[in-house]
């Protein structure tokens, strides 16, 4: 007989007549157990697989007697099988293999570890926590995965380890796969070793994996995943196989590391370290050797960018976000690196030379916005988008912004064009500037950059405010303004239909701004009175007209950008609720300070019956990922009109939960409706006059509860919100709330079936929902070693 590393599929010889008969019926015994698929009679027989490998391998030779395939064979009987404890038997049982025993190496385990294996990992149920285990505990899947990935890649060949790699990589993007499989598959990917076995092809892989199999609801596992998935790339990437520009688009790829927390500094760590590396794949001659490769290539990066043709206003189109954000994303780590690389040089003063170069042709631009109107449109909304890009990344959740000297820095470097950018916003919001449907994008792109400043200033320059509180004076009227102005025409042009969309946008932002920074006492400027009088005095859900006639010169960028008139007005009536719901939650009195107008004289009760129904109107009208701030207003208006107008209120709740019902599968928008609808239904004086009149109001909460409840079955945290807001407003009720009942603790007893429920049900969840509740434990568990706790909420 003759032994090789890969055995024949059958043999016998006379001299080992006795082993083989054991092997035999040993192999034959367990295959017959198998069929039972009962895993309390098969757990007994799985030490006898041990044994099989024991006749199977040469312990002189340390080669394979009989074809690993046969063993292959039981445990692919045992994965395929119905019994999902059987398959998670199976699993652990082969990984443990590889800790206890030395198997030669061979090419039908690879492939069955890339194919079988890795098809019955991809069972989310497998990954459930034994009876035994704390929560918050890794599962005993999770653990053994990462031994496993582990020894077995140290016994693999060292030329086999990439390629091996690789296929595992590729695997996780053939399918889609669940995140909690993705997320123990990441960690046991981040845990090998570090060793330098996968080039530019890995990298792209690793990024597939996010942008192919994370399509999840479940953000902590997600982020958690990507966590890991970077970890990876740094332990296991080649550095002399990549250029700058792989690892660029794969750090794109990844959602937000916090500076400071503990992966955002061994990403750091790990460029500043390979920066020779990288250096030799960029260029041997560059104008100053003693500038890092990364810094080199950023400069490089912002200057392309920012780049553009000297083009007129035919060119509506705005640029892609994600160019913008990957050039700040790189900006910032290359400014982290070098301060980084100072720190350990012992340079107490960091002269900031390197990002002040990222950052002057960005403030050349931007310096020029508020004198030159002739800048190329398309350079304006680069440098804009930029900047806009630059503020959100770098502050994302810092808690403690003194303390970041990169944030602080470009914080001052912006402050000289302040003005100058305030004041292209002003001129292009308030003027004709923007006069197609494709401008809309812009003018987004200008109101998510006031807040930004606002704060900047406040932040870092007091000297400022006056110029800023001139801006939303100047802002706010001119809204006003445009808004006020009225069409003799039959036909209204388009230009002026969009400075009415821009103009009530602008008033949003105004209204927002003066909500979240009450300590910039907004509220004193002369035109607050305009506003309110203004938004108090307007016809709610008033449609714009659609213009039958689109110039010429924009035609082309209407039809490819325009997605219906329809959405726009939506935006428009949305923007007006917004604005309201800041009136009424600022300035309760309101209608007591205008006694001099007809429709102000109104008593409050009328006057909050007429904009209930002209709420309810606009849950008509608007869509659903729309209809946030009108449930905001009905909370101010249900309060006041369920004693007068109960039927009223009844359809509001259920309007409401009609459109909430409908939101299965909308997560961004699902929580926040879901907790405005309850915050309103769940009023404490609504629930207190309900419960007294016992009423159709009564009967109709009631209704809506056992709704939620039902809801929660198949919802996470549905009925957390419910419980949570109730318990809360019993016992800690607001103040203007202590007028609905003497004793607010004592409604609770007129809505018992939801205390019931929480107290019999309340922590009892399907397996699906219990295993996702595991998972975010044991993640949370982690604390900062994982980068998602920190980055996440």
């Amino acid at each position: 007989i003759f032994f090789s590393l890969e055995a024949s599929l059958f043999w016998w010889s006379a001299e080992k007549n006795e082993k083989l008969l054991q092997f035999w019926e040993t192999y034959i015994l367990i295959m017959e157990t198998l069929e039972g698929n009962q895993i309390h009679v098969i757990k007994p027989v799985l030490p006898k697989l041990n044994s099989l490998y024991e006749h199977a391998i040469s312990g002189e030779k340390g080669c394979w007697l009989f074809h690993p395939s046969w063993h292959m064979c039981i445990y692919k009987r045992m994965f395929e099988s119905e019994n999902k404890t059987l398959t998670k038997e199976g699993i652990l049982h082969f990984l443990e293999l590889y800790e206890t025993k030395h198997l030669p190496n061979s090419l039908g385990f690879l492939e069955f570890v890339i194919g079988p294996l890795m098809d019955a990992l991809s069972e989310s149920s497998l990954y459930s926590r034994t009876p035994g285990q704390l929560m918050g505990a890794c599962p005993p899947l999770g653990m053994r995965l990462q031994k496993f990935l582990a020894t077995y890649l140290m016994l693999l060949p060292e030329e086999e380890k990439g390629s091996f790699l690789l296929k595992f990589i590729q695997k996780m993007t053939s399918r889609h796969w669940c995140a909690v499989p993705i997320l123990f598959l990441s960690m046991a990917l981040a845990y090998i070793p570090a060793c330098k076995v996968l080039g530019a092809e890995g990298l792209h892989a690793l990024r597939d994996v996010l942008q192919c199999t994370m399509v999840t609801h479940q953000i902590l596992l997600r982020g958690a995943a990507q966590c890991y998935l970077l970890q990876t790339a740094m332990h296991l990437t080649d550095v002399k196989k990549k250029l700058l520009l792989d690892v660029e688009g794969f750090l794109n790829s990844f959602g937000a590391c916090m500076p400071q927390c503990i992966l955002f500094l061994r990403l750091c760590s790990w460029l500043e370290v390979n920066d020779r590396c990288f250096r030799k794949l960029i260029t041997s001659d560059f104008e100053h050797q003693e500038t890092s490769s990364l810094c080199q290539y950023v400069r490089s990066l912002v200057g392309e960018y920012l780049k553009a043709p000297a083009s007129g206003r035919e060119n509506c189109f705005m640029p892609d976000w994600f160019e913008a954000k990957l050039v700040a994303t790189m900006i910032l780590l290359a400014a982290d690196v070098e301060q980084m690389r100072n720190k350990y040089s012992g340079k107490s003063n960091i002269e900031w030379i390197e990002l002040e170069t990222f950052l002057n042709p960005l403030l050349d631009v931007l310096m020029k916005l508020g004198s030159n109107a002739y800048i190329p449109t398309l350079k304006t909304d680069k440098s804009l988008q930029l900047l806009l890009k630059l503020l959100q990344t770098r502050s994302l959740k810092c808690s403690n912004t003194q303390d970041d000297r990169v944030l602080f820095f470009i914080w001052k470097s912006l402050m000289t064009p302040v003005e100058s950018i305030l004041e292209f916003i002003l001129r292009q919001l308030t003027t004709n500037e923007l006069s197609t449907v494709g401008d809309l994008d812009r003018c987004d792109l200008y109101l998510a950059l006031i807040p930004e400043i606002v704060n900047l200033c406040l932040q870092l320059s007091w000297k400022k405010v006056p110029f800023i509180k001139n801006f939303l004076l100047s802002l706010t009227n001119a809204s006003i303004r445009n808004l006020q102005e009225r069409n003799c025409e039959e036909e209204p042009k388009l230009k002026e239909q969009i400075k009415k969309v821009a103009s009530m946008a602008s008033l949003t932002v105004v209204c927002e701004i003066m909500d979240r920074k009450p300590e910039a006492h907004l509220e004193s400027l002369p035109s607050v009175d305009a506003l309110k009088r203004f938004i108090s005095f307007s016809q709610f859900n008033e449609v714009l007209k659609k213009p039958s006639h689109i110039e010429e010169k924009s035609s082309l960028c209407e039809e490819t950008t325009t997605q219906g008139w329809g959405k726009i007005v939506a935006r428009y009536v949305r923007d007006q609720w917004i604005c309201l719901h800041f009136i009424l939650k600022s300035f309760p009195t309101l209608a007591q300070e205008h006694e001099e107008t007809s429709e102000m004289s109104l008593s409050t009760v009328e006057r909050s019956r007429k904009l209930l129904e002209s709420a309810l109107e606009a849950l008509t009208i608007l869509p659903s990922d729309q209809v946030l701030p009108v449930f905001k207003c009905m909370k101010v208006f249900v309060p006041k009109l369920l004693d007068s107008a109960e039927s009223l209120c009844i359809e509001a709740f259920d309007l409401a939960w009609k459109i909430i019902s409908s939101l299965s599968n909308t997560q961004l928008i699902f929580w926040s409706n879901l907790k405005a609808f309850v915050q309103f239904v769940f009023d404490t004086e609504v629930l207190a006059v309900a419960a007294s009149a016992k009423g159709q109001a009564y009967a109709k909460i009631k209704e809506i509860i056992f709704k939620l409840i039902d809801m929660s079955t198949t919802k996470t945290g549905v009925f957390n919100v419910v419980l949570s807001h109730c318990c809360r407003s019993w016992i800690f009720p607001a103040v203007d709330e202590r007028s609905a009942l003497t004793n607010a603790f004592l409604n609770a007893g007129n809505y018992c079936e939801l205390i019931t429920e929480g107290c019999v049900f309340g922590t009892v969840f399907r397996r699906d929902q219990r295993l996702i509740q595991d998972v975010h434990a044991f993640i949370e568990n982690l604390g900062e070693k994982c980068a998602a706790n920190v980055v996440t909420e």
